[in-house]
C-alpha cells in the first residue's frame, strides 16, 4: 500500500475540478499520529506526559509505510476498507448527477466524465483517511488502558489537531471519553495540552 499526499477533497461537477480546503488530505496527519504512539509512555504510572522533541522530518516513503503496517497490522483488512469507502464515495457522486435533473445529457456525461476521472485521486485521499482513522483507534487504545490523562506538546506540526481528532475517537468508544485542548504557558513557551476525562464527569 502506497502512501503520499495528494491535497483536499476534490468537489467535482460538469465545469470541472476543485478542491475543499476544509477537507485536507490526512496524509500530513500520518507521521505525528506515528510518533505519539512511539513516543508516550504508555505503561508509565505518571498521569502527565510530556511530549517535547518531535522528530526534525516527518516519516515518508517506505519508512513511513513500514511504521504503519508495524500499527495497524492487518494491512489486507486496510485495503478492502479503502477499495470499499472508494467505490462508495464515487457511487454516491454519481447518484447525485443522475438525480439532477436541471442537467442536460451532455451535461451529465461531462460530470460523470470528470468523477471518473478523478477515481485515483479519490482512492488515495481515502487511502490516506483509513490509515489515518487506523492509527488513531490504535492511539485510543492504548491512551484509554494507560493512566496517561494528560499530554503537553509542541504546537506545530499537526499534534494538536491529530489529538482534537482523537477527541472524537475518544467519544465513539466504549466506555465513551471525552477531552480538551488548551494552550499553556510552561518554562517561558507556549504548548498544548490536551486533557481526557470520563464522559459526564468532571473536566
Amino acid at each position: 500500500m502506497k502512501l503520499y499526499e495528494v491535497g483536499p477533497k476534490p468537489i467535482v461537477n460538469q465545469h470541472g475540478v476543485s478542491f475543499d480546503t476544509t477537507q485536507p488530505d490526512r496524509y500530513g496527519f500520518i507521521s505525528p499520529t506515528l510518533e505519539l504512539l512511539e513516543t508516550l509512555d504508555f505503561d508509565t504510572e505518571q498521569e502527565e506526559q510530556h511530549f517535547k522533541e518531535p522528530r526534525s522530518l516527518p516519516y515518508r516513503g517506505g519508512e513511513l509505510e513500514e511504521k504503519v503496517r508495524e500499527q495497524c497490522g492487518d494491512i489486507d483488512t486496510l485495503l478492502e476498507e479503502r477499495e470499499r469507502k472508494t467505490r462508495e464515495l464515487i457511487e454516491e457522486l454519481r447518484r447525485k448527477v443522475e438525480k439532477t435533473e436541471r442537467l442536460s445529457p451532455d451535461e451529465k456525461r461531462a460530470w460523470l466524465g470528470n468523477i471518473e476521472s478523478m477515481r485515483e485521486y479519490y482512492l488515495q485521499y481515502v487511502t490516506n483517511e483509513t490509515v489515518y482513522v487506523c492509527l488513531l483507534r490504535k492511539l485510543a487504545d492504548r491512551f484509554l488502558r494507560s493512566h496517561i490523562s494528560s499530554i503537553t506538546f509542541p504546537l506545530k506540526n499537526h499534534y494538536g489537531l491529530v489529538l482534537d481528532d482523537l477527541i472524537q475517537i475518544l467519544r465513539d468508544h466504549k466506555p465513551p471519553f471525552d477531552g480538551e485542548i488548551r494552550v499553556e504557558e510552561r518554562e517561558d513557551a507556549l504548548v498544548g495540552r490536551f486533557r481526557k476525562y470520563r464522559s459526564g464527569g468532571a473536566k
